[in-house]
């Protein structure tokens, strides 16, 4: 899988520039194949059509349409699709971390709390003086006439502020944190990842880590290997939820496994039963 660096791999796509800001009308076939993305700046996003999974460190989601989302630097695991006829479809907004710092120095700005080392994204829905921000912006890349530098900050600047109304801490938060840091918490990547089915080269790539350090520091902190980790404590939580009534049949969704069929093979390699009959030997105690 090869890696993703924005905003260079949009620059085939419908767009305009001033400077390091840059607008973009994004469109794509549909593809729900995980990519892995590198972002040089911040990020962010209204999908205008269909939906986009992402991944961070710490968190994921999936924004639809309708809804928008800020993302900073680093690296994220993404997929985005059209559910019609029609392309997926976003507008775009990239800006660097200086222009972030700056916002915040020039409207005295600071977080409260400790808590923007932890702001991985900020989600939100798409209101109607966004609409008509949209539109301003998408007449800006279609007009094909320079964009003096002034004017995109502006539009920057005025974004940031609409955000701040309603995502004010999260949002100071998420600017002050401009570097892309190595030490995140590799045991809360882990859990935070464990039912969304990612590779151990996705989530050595949200680590920002090679496979082979991600797999040495796994163990250092774990006592064994990842993959065996992961399986056997997948297993744990659904002998847990077998015994509390819960279906295999939606159980094993939720673990992160592609089938029902997969879900038992593992279920019985481990305890040396069916789900089934587990947990009817579960409720007959």
């Amino acid at each position: 899988m090869n890696n993703i660096y924005i905003p260079e791999a949009t620059q085939n796509q419908q767009r305009i520039c001033a400077g390091d800001i840059s607008f973009v009308h994004y469109t794509e076939n549909d593809s729900l194949k995980n990519s892995r993305v590198i972002f040089n700046c911040y990020a962010i996003s209204f999908v205008i059509n269909g939906e986009k999974a992402i991944f961070r460190p710490s968190n994921n989601t999936i924004v639809e349409t309708g809804e928008g989302i800020v993302i900073p630097q680093g690296n994220s695991i993404m997929a985005e699709h059209t559910l019609n006829e029609h392309k997926y479809a976003s507008i775009l907004l990239f800006f660097p971390a200086s222009l972030a710092t700056d916002f915040l120095n020039k409207h005295k700005l600071q977080a409260k709390t400790p808590t923007a080392q932890s702001v991985d994204y900020i989600k939100f829905r798409q209101t109607n003086y966004m609409a008509g921000y949209l539109k301003s912006v998408l007449a800006l890349i279609h007009d094909d006439q320079p964009l003096p530098y002034e004017l995109a900050l502006h539009k920057v600047e005025e974004l940031l502020l609409v955000l701040l109304q309603n995502n004010r801490e999260a949002l100071i938060a998420l600017l002050q944190n401009n570097a892309v840091s190595p030490s995140f918490h590799l045991k809360n990547l882990v859990e935070n990842n464990l039912f969304n089915n990612l590779t151990l080269d996705e989530l050595a790539f949200l680590a920002h880590k090679s496979l082979a350090t991600f797999k040495r520091d796994f163990e250092k902190i774990y006592r064994v290997a990842p993959a065996k980790y992961i399986r056997e404590r997948k297993m744990e939580i659904a002998r847990q939820e077998l015994a509390q009534g819960k279906n295999a049949s939606s159980l094993y969704i939720d673990l992160g496994y592609d089938n029902l069929s997969n879900f038992s093979s593992a279920f019985k390699k481990q305890f040396g039963v069916s789900p089934r009959q587990y947990q009817l030997s579960a409720q007959a105690v």
